[in-house]
């Protein structure tokens, strides 16, 4: 694969996930870490304060991770988004013409404290790319 995207929080499952696309990539091919943040409403459990502590934490999670994997033969991407945590998924892998989509099956998030196995449902039934469940 030339370009995989993994959605990634600091779970668990998201370690394993970003541990599988890394052993998919192509050599020369760019893997692409997302962290999303949900954004605050009046619907919303998140008040202002706690969503600017929640996206510098994904900021800070996804620049650790990148200098945690080092110098390879890929290139490594990370972004940090805001909204609905699938749709923002399929959304950036669509715009970015990611090969494939790789994320863990379910896990606690360390940005959201949330659980991503209705998220890997929602991305698996929505996305028109591959994607890749790692349990």
């Amino acid at each position: 694969m030339k370009k995989i995207l993994v959605a990634f929080d600091g779970s668990e499952g998201s370690e394993k996930a970003l541990n599988k696309a890394i052993s998919l990539l192509d050599e020369y091919g760019e893997l692409i870490l997302l962290a999303v943040v949900p954004t605050p409403s009046e619907k919303s459990f998140l008040d202002e304060e706690v969503y600017k502590n929640m996206k510098k934490k994904a900021e800070t999670l996804i620049n650790n991770t990148i200098r945690d994997i080092g110098s390879h033969d890929f290139t490594v991407t990370g972004i940090v988004e805001e909204g609905d945590t699938a749709a923002k998924i399929i959304d950036v892998a669509n715009n970015l013409k990611c090969d494939l989509i790789v994320l863990g099956s379910k896990g606690t998030s360390e940005i959201g404290r949330y659980l991503l196995g209705s998220v890997a449902n929602k991305v698996v039934q929505y996305a028109h790319k591959p994607v890749m469940v790692v349990r």
